[in-house]
């Protein structure tokens, strides 16, 4: 569900939002600086909970205390439904001033001049990015454009249940366990529950994780000219171990996996169907919120020298390229990574501050949970990789075939190989 400060909304699914990405007809250019004197108001939209939404809504507050001719209104809703919504924005011509932009989508909107190139402001000083961390950059380019900020850095790891594990009697996940650790973990773990709780989270059903596997084996999902960096085989493979683990009890039930979209709320953690799950870290204190109790989080197994896990540029802003106030969308934007007050409001709601100063003054102010997040990301920062570039267009599309394509194995319509040959052929379909 979309709220807004005044209202609610209904949403559809996510098929629909690349649907209607696809049909995007190319965007005229912006209204430009319009409306410099005078009162302004913005639209601003991004995905998440309710625990997001509250300090967002103080940072705004902020905001407008700092720029009273500046109103800004809002709207959140879940990831897949809030690019549902953006692309029927966009496609009508009623595009927010400011979006929260993901990674996967980031050129796809680029590419059909959805998003405003952000350059200009950047030159003249409205939008300052000195202090942001230097290779998260790059990741909101496409071509010499700048057409996203990224708000934070975040990485990946399992969250789990540190209770429930004590007391099944697991060791907590390290930087020297493997996946068969992992495959044991969750045996164990469900057998403590007498089978009514899964060890883990089923992490086959997004290409994200399916990235950490390979990256483990010196590959990735794409190449830097936009192909697919890996073959068949080996999603065949990752999904046969997934489909192993599952069956051991390992994994969580298909029943349960196929509720999973990237919301908190349909997280299997979350539903107390499972003990741990695979996640991104700057989901770590939304999810202690909705569990309801004290959550842990560890870094990825692997069975190579590489870890896999990604300096991923967490989210990122940007400004829709009709937007009739594209200068005070930025200063929005340049409000909410530099400003430190805005930051300790906001904390690691988005993953670990992007701008380095705004860390520095975080950090021995952070509430505990968030704490735990500082203290992974600084404990793994010398295995994480580079933020990779810009996905190439068509990524967004591959992200939720990945999906579609895992709900027809783990239900057993068709073989980790047949699910493997058929998203290959889609995701060149869609890339090409």
């Amino acid at each position: 569900m979309l709220r807004t400060r005044r209202n609610h909304r209904t949403v559809r699914a996510a098929a629909v939002a690349l649907s209607a990405l696809l049909a995007l007809p190319l965007a005229a250019c912006g209204g430009g600086d319009a409306a410099d004197d005078g009162p302004v108001t913005l639209q601003f939209t991004w995905w998440g909970n309710d625990a997001r939404a509250k300090v967002t809504e103080e940072a705004i507050d902020l905001f407008e205390a700092k720029y009273p001719d500046i109103k800004v209104q809002t709207s959140f809703g879940a990831f897949d439904a809030y690019f549902q919504k953006l692309s029927t924005q966009i496609a009508g011509g009623d595009a927010p001033d400011v979006v929260q932009m993901d990674r996967a989508y980031l050129r796809e909107y680029a590419d059909r001049n959805a998003l405003l190139d952000l350059e200009k402001y950047i030159k003249d000083g409205t939008l300052k990015v000195a202090d942001l961390t230097p290779t998260l950059l790059p990741a909101g380019k496409v071509g010499d454009a700048t057409y996203a900020i990224p708000i934070a850095q975040n990485t990946q790891g399992v969250i789990y249940d540190p209770a429930l594990w004590s007391k099944a009697g697991v060791t907590p996940p390290s930087t020297t366990w493997t996946w068969n650790d992992l495959l044991a973990a969750g045996q164990k773990l469900s057998q403590a529950s007498g089978g009514k709780v899964a060890g883990f989270g089923d992490f086959g059903f997004a290409i994200d994780w399916f990235d950490i596997w390979l990256q483990q084996r010196g590959k990735k999902i794409y190449t830097d000219d936009g192909k697919l960096g890996f073959e068949e085989a080996d999603l065949a493979q990752f999904w046969t171990m997934t489909g192993q683990f599952r069956t051991a009890g390992a994994l969580a039930p298909a029943e349960l996996t196929t509720q999973m979209d990237g919301s908190v709320q349909n997280s299997s953690l979350i539903k107390k169907g499972v003990t741990a799950e695979v996640n991104y870290d700057s989901s770590f204190s939304p999810m202690i919120s909705a569990y309801g109790a004290p959550l842990a989080i560890g870094p990825m197994p692997s069975d190579t020298d590489k870890r896999g896990m990604i300096a991923s540029m967490a989210m990122a802003y940007s400004v829709a390229e009709r937007s009739e106030h594209p200068k005070q969308a930025a200063m929005l934007i340049d409000f909410l990574i530099n400003d430190e007050a805005a930051g300790k409001v906001l904390a690691v709601s988005r993953g670990m501050p992007a701008n380095a100063k705004v860390r520095d003054v975080l950090a021995p102010s952070l509430a505990a949970n968030d704490k735990l997040v500082y203290d992974f990301e600084s404990s793994v920062t010398s295995q994480l990789l580079p933020t990779p570039p810009a996905q190439p267009k068509g990524g967004g599309a591959v992200k939720a075939e990945f999906q579609r394509v895992y709900d027809e194995v783990i239900f057993g319509r068709i073989t980790p190989q047949e699910g493997a040959k058929r998203l290959i052929t889609e995701a060149k379909s869609q890339l090409g």
